[in-house]
């Protein structure tokens, strides 16, 4: 760009070395300022140069060009960032990495409030249910939703159904919320997570497609392809007790390993572990004693006087699990013969 320098510009007009332009005075021999084409190709190219550079290609029977140019080349005041969110998700990102900043502060990935899940009988359908959660995609931008109650079937593939594939038939799905944000749409997808521990944003090869930010909010036993029946509240899984050792034997030493696969998955950080015992034979003292190691980490213990043939049981332990799927036990026992039973009625993940 250059400011008029023809002979008859007006000179040191507007300062010392910028020269204006005058109309002329014929009384004093003054003649107005004539243009070049220098000028004019510097004036054509300075505005056209513009509007090329926001892609937009000029047009002689348009006259807003400019303008156009100027509102996509620029940040808009009445709306700020509205234009960046506007272009996408790949502009968001883009902007957000020249910042060093992520999508948003929101928290933990995973973390809900009042997280609800509920089967009351056997089914291949369910409802997950958060006043809040947050989902994350791999570039680790954040997204909060809101008021999410989705549903999900075990049936199906894809949005609201399994990602790939069938549903276990005896083993355990992790349900995911997933989310869209061009389209701002969230939904459930499950994930046979039998004999995997689920990460906490979805790590398959099926995310349907627009869908990039998920969590982890439910891991669920199935049955027959089926959710079982229970009931989840935050990140604990209750259920029914399900019967996993009935033993006339127990080791009486020193903690045992004991798996119970049967009854939590491999995301399972804690289970609720329910005893009994049964004099068989003769009365006495008898204890138990439930760890998270074969050292007595975390040890809870119990214990009662069994009469013949008297059963009883203890409440529900939450045990640590610091070897997947695997409590630590062992008993005390005064009477002739019995029936020691571990019993799991559910787990935190």
């Amino acid at each position: 760009m250059h400011r008029i320098d023809t002979a008859t510009a007006q000179k040191d007009k507007f300062g010392a070395g910028k020269n204006g332009f005058t109309r002329g005075n014929p009384q004093t021999g003054t003649p107005a300022t004539d243009l070049d084409d220098d000028y004019f190709d510097m004036l054509q190219e300075e505005l056209v140069g513009v509007v090329e550079a926001s892609g937009i290609t000029p047009d002689k029977a348009k006259h807003d060009q400019l303008l156009t140019a100027l509102k996509k080349l620029l940040l808009s005041r009445s709306n700020p960032f509205g234009d960046i969110k506007a272009d996408g998700a790949t502009a968001i990102a883009t902007a957000l990495a020249n910042l060093q900043l992520r999508e948003s502060f929101s928290g933990v990935v995973g973390t809900t409030r009042n997280a609800r899940m509920s089967v009351a009988t056997a089914s291949a359908a369910a409802i997950f249910s958060a006043d809040a959660l947050i989902v994350e995609d791999t570039a680790r931008r954040q997204y909060r939703l809101t008021t999410f109650n989705k549903s999900v079937n075990l049936a199906i593939t894809g949005v609201g159904g399994m990602d790939t594939g069938v549903a276990p038939v005896t083993g355990f799905v992790a349900l995911y919320a997933i989310y869209n944000p061009t389209t701002d749409t969230s939904a459930l997808l499950a994930v046979n997570a039998t004999s995997v521990v689920a990460p906490e944003i979805y790590g398959g090869a099926n995310m349907p497609a627009g869908y990039t930010a998920s969590a982890l909010v439910s891991v669920w036993a199935t049955a027959s392809g089926k959710f079982i029946v229970g009931f989840q509240a935050g990140r604990t899984v209750r259920f029914a007790a399900n019967l996993l050792l009935n033993t006339t034997s127990a080791p009486t030493l020193s903690p045992t390993a004991f798996v119970i696969s049967a009854a939590v998955p491999k995301n399972a950080r804690a289970a609720y572990i329910i005893t009994r015992a049964q004099a068989t034979s003769g009365t006495g003292g008898f204890g138990f004693a439930l760890s998270s190691d074969d050292s007595g980490v975390g040890r809870t213990s119990g214990g009662w006087f069994l009469g013949s043939n008297f059963a009883i049981d203890s409440p529900a332990n939450p045990v640590e699990l610091i070897t997947l799927q695997t409590i630590f036990y062992y008993v005390q026992s005064a009477v002739a013969a019995y029936v020691f039973s571990i019993y799991c009625s559910g787990y935190d993940f």
